[in-house]
Order: structure tokens, then C-alpha cells, then sequence
């Protein structure tokens, strides 16, 4: 019976270990995060796009955004500052199925834009098409032509015989279908898009809502003495993965910071949102997408901003009231678009440059005083290696750290005195 017994068991550890390595070879059976890539100086870089760990899915995707930014660096460089920007969108549309959309813009002189979907299947371990996803599409094929003619009168109609589908979001009400504009020989080198509510359609997979649980968020005020040496800690790009482990070094030491936030992050980082607020730090705009902000139109610009506070508020409940600008540029005729409180800061920690904790704190100890504003980023390992020596070294000093809006309350507070 005993090894009856040790067969039995070793059969079942046999089991689970093989169950364990198909896991790993499928899915990664990892945690999912936002791979982020930001550049500036000769040439503005901003990508972000999300990691399932979902082997084949993750390597589509990367390969496509390894390619796009392969052919930028090596055709666009002789052009004055040119502008790399890739943002995403990402739906679960069920227990089963994942969407991800990249649009890619580029501006060198002319603006340019594309957009590239996948829609991947974890069940089947295929990629879908319309065909897969909407019954009936050659019926709807007449419709969606006719939509087109009329929303797009100065596109190449001609080429509407050999337009293809492929390229699609789903959200909870609409299904999105994204033409490039080369496809279509349209005037405007932008995004062709059509909304197709799905109530219309017959769809052949499940399409799971989102919940809307709203709720309202005040930030919590802190006791701070007037005579207080305060500084506030503010963290851009993220959130990211490793923005859990500077919240718990804040946390330890009762510290506190702001954390300007990408847009199209949101919604994926929501419950470290969440703890964000609860903890007692605030939640600043970073823009949706990180675009180079000077040379976007007035209404480009707001729908960088308002998309962003319209994610924060349906994650958090909370509205941000402070903007931090993207690459800290920014000019007197952006501010005139917005009631957002434009945040830049007096210490630079240099940390995605420098990448070594030494030198980080050589650049952000010795330069902090009272009232200062330190600039770090939450999107790398550098400043999570870095942040507890920070904090610690600051408080030593007798630092008291609090939010920006709480230190520009302050400040108006003593200018005022």
C-alpha cells in the first residue's frame, strides 16, 4: 500500500508539473504589464503596448512595434525632431478572447498614421478575423461601403472592391472598423474609422461588459506645519509593473508622492490606481498617449488631456487638477486650452538616463530644498531600486513629503503670510 500510495502521489506531482511547464510555454502564466519606451533629443520616441504573456500574441506584437520602430530610426532621422508615437487599446472581449489595436503615428513635416489589430483567441491559440468574430459580413459589406462614401467623400472609392476588414476594436457598445489611409488613397492622412453598434450586428463570440461601478474619490489632507521643509515626489510614464514596489516603500515610511499618469495606461494599472488615492498620494495628467504636445492642434491637445481624465475618473472616481507636459515642453498657448495646473519641477533625478542608484541620489540629495519638486519615473527599475534611499535619506533631513497641490497650497499659504 505505501508505494501504491508514492505512485499515486508522484503521479499526481508528475501532473502538475507538466501542467506547470505547458502554463509557462502558453501563457507565460505571468502577470500582465505595459511595455514603455521613451526617447528625446535628437528625436521624440513615445511607445507603449501591453504584455500579456501569452507567448504568440506577445511576439506579434512586438515584432510589429520592433518593426515600426526599426524603419523610423532608419528613414525619418534626417528630418528636424521626428515624432515616433505608438499607443494602444486593449479589450478582453470574454474569458477567451483578447483584442489589441497599435496606432501608429508619425510626424516629420507630414503626419502620418496606421493602425494594426490583433484579435487573439487563448482557447484555440489562433488569431481571429471579422469572419470569426461577425456573422453574416458580406451582408453587412454593402452597408459599410455606403458608410464610408458618405463620411469619406475625397477617398479613392476604387479601391472599396479590395478593402478588407482586418483591422477592428470592440468596446462595449461599438464595433470600430480602423482603415489606413493608403488603403482608401484618402486626401487626409488619417485614421478612416466606422462605428457599427453592436446591437446591429449578429456577433459569433460573446461579448463580456465592462462593469461601471463609479465611485467618487476626495484626496486626504495631511497635517503639515507651516514651518515644515516639504518636497513632493512626482513620478511619470507609469503606472507600470514596477510602481507597486515604490508605493510600498512609500507607505513604509508614511511618505507620500504624485504620480502623473499616462492616459491609455489606465484602465490596465486600475487597482494600483486605486491603492494610489487610498494611500494618500495623488494622481496628476501625463497626457493619453504621450505625444510631443507642441505641435498638436487646440484639439488635439484637449483630447490628450480629457481622454486621460475621463480614464482616471471612471478608474478612481477621482478628476485630476494637475498636468505634468510631456518631455516638460510645452508653450503659453497649450496653457490657454486647458484649466489643468501645469507641474514641472526643480530636481531632475536623470533616473531612465543614468540608470545606477548612486548616481541617482548624487543627482536628487544634494539639490533638494524646501518646496522642491523631484522628477522621477515610475516606468523603469532605476527609480524603484532608488526610492527607498530617497525617502530615507530625505527624512533623516527632516523632510516632510506631500503631494504637489498640497505643496503649492503651502507655498501660496507663506507668499501670502
Amino acid at each position: 500500500m505505501p508505494n501504491q500510495a508514492y505512485n499515486y502521489l508522484g503521479e499526481i506531482m508528475a501532473k502538475k508539473i507538466l501542467l506547470l511547464l505547458i502554463c509557462l510555454l502558453v501563457t507565460g502564466c505571468g502577470e500582465k504589464e505595459i511595455k514603455t519606451t521613451i526617447e528625446s533629443g535628437d528625436n521624440y520616441v513615445s511607445i507603449n503596448y501591453p504584455v500579456t504573456n501569452i507567448s504568440a500574441l506577445d511576439d506579434a506584437v512586438s515584432s510589429y512595434v520592433n518593426q515600426v520602430y526599426t524603419n523610423f530610426k532608419n528613414n525619418y532621422q534626417d528630418y528636424h525632431k521626428p515624432e515616433l508615437n505608438i499607443s494602444y487599446t486593449y479589450k478582453e472581449l470574454n474569458d477567451s478572447v483578447i483584442n489589441i489595436s497599435l496606432s501608429t503615428e508619425i510626424n516629420a513635416g507630414n503626419k502620418t498614421n496606421k493602425i494594426k489589430t490583433f484579435t487573439y483567441d487563448k482557447k484555440t491559440g489562433k488569431f481571429l478575423t471579422m469572419e470569426d468574430i461577425v456573422k453574416d459580413l458580406d451582408v453587412l459589406d454593402y452597408d459599410i461601403k455606403k458608410a464610408l462614401l458618405e463620411k469619406y467623400q475625397e477617398a479613392d472609392m476604387d479601391f472599396l472592391t479590395n478593402v478588407s476588414y482586418d483591422y477592428f476594436t470592440i468596446d462595449d457598445e461599438n464595433l470600430t472598423i480602423y482603415f489606413n489611409p493608403t488603403e482608401l488613397k484618402a486626401d487626409k492622412n488619417e485614421l478612416i474609422y466606422l462605428d457599427i453598434p453592436l446591437n446591429s450586428l449578429k456577433m459569433l463570440i460573446d461579448i463580456d461588459k465592462s462593469k461601471s461601478d463609479e465611485t467618487y474619490f476626495q484626496l486626504k489632507k495631511r497635517n503639515i506645519s507651516f514651518d515644515d521643509k516639504i518636497v513632493a515626489l512626482t513620478f511619470d510614464d507609469g503606472p507600470s509593473k514596477y510602481t507597486e514596489k515604490i508605493l510600498d516603500v512609500l507607505k513604509k515610511y508614511d511618505a507620500c508622492g504624485t504620480f502623473f499618469v499616462i492616459g491609455n495606461k489606465v484602465d490596465f494599472y486600475d487597482e494600483t490606481l486605486n491603492r494610489m488615492l487610498k494611500e494618500g498620494n495623488e494622481i496628476g495628467n501625463h497626457s493619453y498617449s504621450h505625444k510631443w504636445l507642441n505641435r498638436l492642434s487646440e484639439q488635439e491637445f484637449k483630447d490628450e488631456l480629457n481622454k486621460t481624465q475621463t480614464e482616471v475618473k471612471k478608474a478612481t472616481g477621482f478628476t485630476p487638477r494637475l498636468f505634468r507636459p510631456t518631455y516638460g515642453g510645452y508653450s503659453d498657448r497649450l496653457k490657454q486650452y486647458t484649466d489643468l495646473i501645469f507641474v514641472l519641477w526643480d530636481v531632475d533625478s536623470s533616473d531612465w538616463k543614468v540608470k545606477n542608484t548612486d548616481k541617482i541620489l548624487k543627482n536628487v540629495l544634494p539639490n533638494v530644498k524646501d518646496g522642491s519638486i523631484v522628477l522621477m519615473h515610475d516606468n523603469h527599475k532605476y527609480a524603484a531600486d532608488a526610492i527607498e534611499e530617497v525617502v530615507k535619506s530625505l527624512k533623516e533631513k527632516g523632510y516632510q513629503f506631500v503631494t504637489v497641490s498640497e505643496l503649492l497650497e503651502l507655498k501660496e499659504l507663506r507668499e501670502n503670510d
